[in-house]
């Protein structure tokens, strides 16, 4: 019986983890840290969310595909979870009852501790990156470029970017050249190479794989420059982005 409260609290930190991934996959998709968990949450305990919130996901076929997955994967969960702590309060013993609450303390310092551990900005960042390469590689390919929003101010946004390739217009070429600001209004503002620290990008700054980049402006324009992607439609004729393969 022990046994099995522990394994409903592993059962907890597993279903934590899962929400963080899914909220790191909808990131990459093109929403902010706060939308995405928002509709994660959401969409993990079938709790809904509004229409202005849901269109975001309806209008995208990716962001459905994850929407479906997240629904069914919170439904057959929680159904796993109601089933299991009914099945061990049932069936207990008052010996086993005595023995859970002399455990309870152990297993709460576990909860607390996995709290601290996903508030560690380090082992954040750490496994935010890695997520990100994973998914970014299933849902767009090998070469797409990662795109990730950090903030939003009204139709403009901040994207964090690494580059597997430099989009063809940047090749070679230092950014004043490029056009990237006159033609497409898009300002790169930070770059990060492999070998170098962070430095503030500028009009002479040249873009090479493996960078790192952040870059202000319209999203679907940053996400068209950068991700290869194009605006189309899908079937049932809702705006959604592509992915060209």
């Amino acid at each position: 019986m022990v046994g099995t409260l522990i394994v409903f609290v592993l059962l907890i930190v597993f279903y934590i983890l899962i929400a963080d991934i899914i909220t790191i996959f909808f990131r990459l998709t093109g929403m902010t840290e706060e939308r995405a968990r928002f509709q994660v949450i959401s969409l993990l305990t079938n709790s809904g969310f509004t229409t202005q919130e849901s269109e975001a996901v309806v209008t995208s076929k990716i962001r459905r595909r994850l929407a479906r997955a997240t629904m069914l994967f919170g439904y057959a969960f929680t159904v796993t979870i109601l089933s299991t702590t009914v099945n061990v309060f049932m069936t207990m013993n008052d010996a086993e009852l005595n023995a859970i609450l002399v455990l309870l303390p152990a297993l709460a310092a576990i909860l607390v501790g996995f709290y601290f551990v996903r508030k560690s900005v380090y082992l954040k960042t750490k496994f935010d990156s890695w997520i990100e390469f994973i998914g970014n590689r299933i849902m767009f390919g090998k070469k797409a470029n990662q795109v990730v929003l950090v903030e939003e101010y009204g139709s403009m946004v901040v994207a964090h970017i690494y580059l597997h390739t430099v989009p063809e217009m940047l090749k070679d070429t230092t950014l004043a050249e490029s056009g990237i600001m006159s033609e497409h209004h898009l300002m790169v503002m930070m770059v990060k190479s492999t070998d170098e620290d962070a430095r503030q990008a500028n009009g002479n700054t040249i873009l090479r794989p493996k960078d790192t980049i952040m870059v202000l402006g319209d999203r679907k324009t940053i996400r068209e420059v950068f991700e290869n992607i194009e605006l189309s439609r899908d079937n049932d004729s809702a705006p959604v982005y592509v992915h060209n393969k």
